[in-house]
């Protein structure tokens, strides 16, 4: 095979933000690189923010040549801001291709100091599992985000932390639009990029990776990060009712999501947080909680219980407090952790499962739940 063969080489020229870190690797072995300049390209690429290779430091005038030739750095420049009444952030990144990403950032008070700061990012454009709850499950699957993108998120949400709270980041949740483990291989390699200290991020025991139970990438996650935490929606724990709620639930049944928790507890040494959506008359009741209990079983779970916020294609609504506290009761006489997440950011549809944009052109998106779906344009 020629140089020009080798399928890195086919459409030129290579977006240097879109190679994982093993076509990385590759690609610039082809490339004929030093281990020094292909790290001082790493460098520039992933812990900063160069997008011309002729201010990539390190380089001799050929590596730059050769670069400049072959490749290209596509960046996300434009962003816009919105707070809410509760303090937190809704920050909106606009992509090279006209697509937009969400990110949330969430400052948590206590006794009138700032007691953590946290980012909720996406990893997806839309998501492809259509849960009925969710307004970004209604856009459709569009595309995946890279592992540049993941982390422009992670910078700018410092960026802005610094700026508007003078703080840093202390917690990273892959929990914004679409489901991270649907993008794996991206979430996986910026995981491996924030392991080092001079990357975006808080360090890797401070991140949590949420999924609807993908249940080979759990184990996946478990072998690849360790130090990594994991919460995984639930939301019912009758098969029947989360297929209702959650189409996914087709292919992902609760024993197998049951198994691979296990597994990953066994090999981190961490307990996985259990999330649940509540619902009014969906499941939400007494008997609800009782088969979540048995379905966890002795397992060393954390049930965070959430808040549903306003979808109004949802038509749902959120349960009662008189339901809620009977709901925790159950819990909590099983000796489970309950932790009850409010909502942050509703006014401005930053809240859990409301994050939903488009691209001005976008037209045709597919869902597990709504099989296509015609886009409309962004407002």
């Amino acid at each position: 095979m020629s140089f020009r063969q080798h399928h890195l080489l086919q459409n030129l020229p290579v977006d240097l933000t879109r190679l994982s870190l093993a076509e990385w690797d590759e690609f610039f072995g082809l490339l004929g690189f030093s281990s020094k300049s292909k790290l001082c390209v790493y460098e520039a690429v992933f812990h900063h923010e160069v997008s011309d290779v002729s201010d990539i430091p390190g380089l001799d005038d050929s590596e730059i040549g050769t670069l400049q030739r072959l490749v290209i750095i596509r960046r996300s420049e434009k962003h816009a801001l919105r707070r809410s009444v509760d303090g937190s952030y809704r920050l909106t990144i606009e992509l090279h291709d006209g697509h937009q990403a969400e990110t949330v950032i969430i400052p948590e008070w206590q006794d009138g100091k700032l007691r953590k700061c946290s980012a909720s990012i996406s990893s997806q454009i839309g998501c492809f599992f259509g849960c009925s709850f969710c307004a970004t499950g209604r856009m459709g699957f569009h595309r995946n985000l890279s592992t540049v993108e993941l982390l422009n998120q992670v910078r700018l949400a410092e960026s802005v932390i610094r700026s508007e709270l003078k703080t840093d980041l202390t917690h990273l949740y892959f929990m914004g639009m679409g489901e991270p483990m649907h993008n794996y291989r991206a979430v996986s390699d910026a995981l491996t990029v924030m392991r080092d200290e001079a990357a975006p991020g808080p360090p890797p025991s401070r991140i949590t990776i949420s999924t609807v139970g993908l249940f080979r990438q759990i184990r996946m996650l478990a072998m690849d990060h360790p130090e990594v935490r994991l919460a995984v929606s639930i939301h019912s724990a009758d098969q029947e009712t989360r297929y209702r709620i959650m189409p996914v639930s087709s292919r992902l049944g609760l024993p197998e999501i049951r198994d691979a928790l296990v597994f990953h507890m066994r090999l981190t040494g961490l307990s996985p947080t259990v999330q649940y959506l509540m619902m009014d008359g969906v499941n939400d009741s007494p008997d609800d909680a009782r088969k979540l209990v048995g379905y966890l079983g002795d397992l060393s779970a954390n049930i965070t219980l959430i808040m549903f916020n306003p979808v109004p294609e949802a038509q749902l609504n959120r349960s009662g407090q008189e339901k809620t506290d009977h709901f925790i009761t159950v819990l909590e006489q099983a000796s489970f952790p309950v932790d009850i997440r409010w909502c942050y950011g509703e006014d401005i549809e930053a809240g859990c499962g409301q994050l939903k944009v488009r691209r001005r052109d976008d037209r045709i998106s597919f869902s597990m739940r709504h099989k296509q779906q015609t886009g409309e344009p962004l407002q």
